[in-house]
C-alpha cells in the first residue's frame, strides 16, 4: 500500500479497473496526506498513518490473496483446474508439504487466530535475496514500470513516477534564465495581470509537475506567488494558452538571440522540429499551443482537476479598495 500510494494518489496513475489497493488508501486516510507539514519522508509518514488506521477488515481483505498467489507458481500442476475457494488452503498445505523439495519463496502457517499468517522464508531463498538485492530490486522496477505503462498508456514519464525524488523538482538554473530574461524584459502574470519581478514571482509548471514529471522550458511560466500557491497542481483553463504560447514566442527568441542551448534543446526535442522552425514565431505558437492542449485533456482524463481560473481573496480585494 504504501509503496502504490506515489503512483496512485501523488501522480494519479491508474493501477487497473480490478485493483482495490485506492480503495484501501481512501479507508486509511491516505488521500490527504500532507507532505509538506510532516518532518518524516513520504515512505515513513505513509507506514505510519497506516498503522494507527489498519483495522482487521482491511487485513483480512489484503492476506485473502496476497500471500498465496506469490507462490502458485510454485504448484501449478497440483492447482490446475481447482476452484479459486480451495486454492488457498491447498497453497498452505503444498507449502509446508514441499518447503525442502519444491523449494517455494516462503511457506504459510495459520496462526490461531486465523486472522494473520506466519511467512517463514525459505533459508536458500533467503540468502538468494541477500546476495541479489540490486539485481531482484531492478527486476521489480521494471515490471513494475510496465505494469503502470500498460494502464496509463497515454500518460508521461512513467519512469519518474514511481517514487518521490524532490531534488527533481529544484528550479534552480531555469529560476536564473528567467531572471536574466526579467532584466530586459518586462512581464505580467498570465493569471493576474500584475507585472512580474524578481521578487514576486513563481516559477509554475503550467502542466502540474505531477503529471508531467519534469521541469523542461517550455513548460514553465513566471506567475504571482500567491497565484502560484492557489493554482497548485490544477490544470489551468484552455482560454491562458494564448498568453502562455504569446509570452513563450518571445522567450524562444529571447534564448536563440543569446543562444541558450538547453533552453533551445527542450523545446526542439519536444515540438520535433528545427532552429528554423524555433524562428517562426506563427508555426512555434500554433505547435506549442497544440501540444499544451492536448496535454491538458490527458492529464484531464487523469483526474486532474481542471478549468482552474485566478480569483482574488477577499483580502486582497479589500486590500485593493484601501
Amino acid at each position: 500500500l504504501a509503496h502504490a500510494w506515489v503512483p496512485s494518489v501523488y501522480y494519479k496513475l491508474n493501477l487497473g479497473s480490478q485493483d482495490q489497493i485506492y480503495k484501501h488508501l481512501y479507508v486509511l486516510s491516505l488521500l490527504d496526506i500532507d507532505l509538506a507539514s510532516s518532518s518524516k519522508n513520504h515512505f515513513e509518514l505513509i507506514t505510519d498513518t497506516i498503522s494507527r488506521n489498519n483495522d482487521e477488515v482491511i487485513t483480512k481483505d489484503i492476506l485473502k490473496y496476497v500471500p498465496y498467489r506469490l507462490l502458485q507458481p510454485f504448484f501449478s500442476d497440483e492447482l490446475q483446474g481447482k476452484k479459486d475457494t480451495f486454492k488457498n488452503a491447498l497453497t498452505t498445505t503444498l507449502s509446508c508439504l514441499h518447503f525442502d523439495d519444491k523449494y517455494p519463496i516462503y511457506k504459510i502457517e495459520h496462526c490461531k487466530t486465523d486472522k494473520l499468517v506466519k511467512l517463514t522464508i525459505h533459508a536458500q531463498w533467503l540468502q538468494y535475496i541477500k546476495q541479489n538485492f540490486a539485481i531482484i530490486s531492478g527486476w521489480v522496477e521494471l515490471n513494475w514500470v510496465q505494469y503502470l505503462q500498460a494502464k496509463n498508456p497515454n500518460t508521461p514519464t512513467i519512469t519518474s513516477k514511481t517514487s518521490l525524488d524532490f531534488d527533481r523538482i529544484s528550479l534552480v538554473k531555469q529560476r536564473k534564465f528567467w531572471d536574466k530574461y526579467l532584466e530586459d524584459n518586462q512581464l505580467e502574470c498570465i493569471f493576474t495581470g500584475e507585472i512580474i519581478t524578481k521578487a514576486n514571482y513563481a516559477l509554475d509548471h503550467f502542466i502540474p509537475w505531477t503529471y508531467v514529471a519534469h521541469n523542461q522550458y517550455w513548460n514553465l511560466i513566471p506567475i504571482i506567488s500567491s497565484c502560484n500557491s492557489s493554482k497548485s497542481n490544477k490544470l489551468p483553463n484552455k482560454t491562458f494558452i494564448d498568453s502562455f504560447t504569446s509570452t513563450h514566442v518571445k522567450v524562444i527568441n529571447f534564448a536563440l538571440k543569446n543562444n541558450n542551448k538547453a533552453v533551445i534543446e527542450d523545446y526542439l526535442c519536444t515540438l520535433h522540429c528545427t532552429v528554423d522552425d524555433l524562428s517562426n514565431d506563427t508555426e512555434f505558437k500554433r505547435k506549442l499551443a497544440e501540444l499544451i492542449a492536448n496535454l491538458i485533456d490527458s492529464a484531464a482524463l487523469q483526474g486532474f482537476e481542471q478549468n482552474w481560473t485566478w480569483k482574488q481573496s477577499d483580502d486582497s480585494i479589500l486590500q485593493s479598495e484601501f
